[in-house]
């Protein structure tokens, strides 16, 4: 199965030969290509991967809470993450399906010899490097370890993982300058590619939280503006339902008020009689 994959990625890869004639360019169209293919996968595996960045901090909680039993925890672990709707193997799969094109990509570019028995007047050479050949300056193994350095910094975020950060560039390292130069081009500008992509995804994501607070903020407006109108809907009801009371009613509530302030009235004019007989009678035990 792999062998006949890299066959049919050796017919695209000789095509972009013929158009610029250049074994270096025909490599980075492909990688290209192979990445915008695979690009939909990449992007689940990277929303996977952020979803389990995000949920690392609960995760220790939950870690902590209960780590004297290692069957709790793990149940609910797996309940947090039901309930979060991460899977774990979500970064995994998309892996796993891209897995046999990325062997295929290398298997092709390790035997150089497809190429060159396909396409007549193969000329292996880009720039100062024969691509079929290890890279004696030690440059595109430099290059490749480098850019693999800077994607995993952006990838891994656990500091249980901060090992791999160094050990993985410094493994490519060493098996690239056994590699043919063709092969770690391949990884390099794979690499470049895949810092584009993480940075993509993020910037996506960002616009997707500044739209999601942008709708929040429409909804509250719209909200206030809602009650605004019913408040007045209401008051303009009062206002007809006074209007529309009938004479009768009106009658009465202007008699009430009345004598509500005649009862006020009365009531001030004992206040006062009860006062000034408090008065003499004080006056009188004066003089007295």
């Amino acid at each position: 199965m792999i062998q006949a994959l890299a066959g049919y990625i050796n017919i695209v890869l000789s095509f972009f030969y013929t158009l610029f004639n250049n074994y270096g360019i025909a490599i980075i169209l492909l990688t290209a290509l192979v990445n915008l293919i695979t690009f939909p996968l990449t992007r689940k595996q990277l929303q996977a991967s952020q979803k389990m960045q995000d949920i690392q901090p609960e995760l220790r909680k939950i870690q902590e809470k209960y780590k004297n039993d290692k069957e709790k925890s793990n149940q609910a672990t797996m309940e947090f993450m039901k309930d979060n709707k991460v899977n774990p193997l979500g970064g995994c799969l998309p892996l796993l399906i891209q897995f046999p094109i990325i062997i295929a990509v290398f298997q092709l570019l390790k035997q150089p010899e497809m190429i060159s028995q396909t396409v007549p007047n193969f000329s292996p050479l880009f720039l100062f490097w024969d691509l079929t050949k290890a890279d004696p300056f030690y440059i595109l193994p430099i290059m490749a370890a480098a850019a693999t350095f800077f994607h995993q910094r952006l990838v891994i975020t656990d500091p249980k993982q901060k090992l791999m950060l160094y050990i993985f560039p410094v493994m490519i390292l060493v098996i690239s300058i056994n590699f043919p130069s063709g092969l770690i081009l391949y990884w390099f500008t794979n690499s470049l590619f895949s810092v584009g992509n993480h940075y993509l995804m993020k910037k996506n994501n960002t616009n997707i939280l500044k739209s999601a607070d942008n709708n929040k903020e429409k909804e509250t407006k719209n909200v206030k503006k809602e009650n605004e109108e019913k408040k007045n809907v209401e008051n303009s009801i009062e206002k007809i339902n006074k209007n529309l009371e009938p004479k009768n009613v009106k009658e009465e509530k202007f008699r009430k008020k009345e004598s509500e302030k005649k009862n006020k009235g009365t009531g001030n004019k004992k206040n006062l009689k009860k006062k000034a007989t408090k008065g003499k009678k004080k006056g009188v035990g004066k003089a007295k």
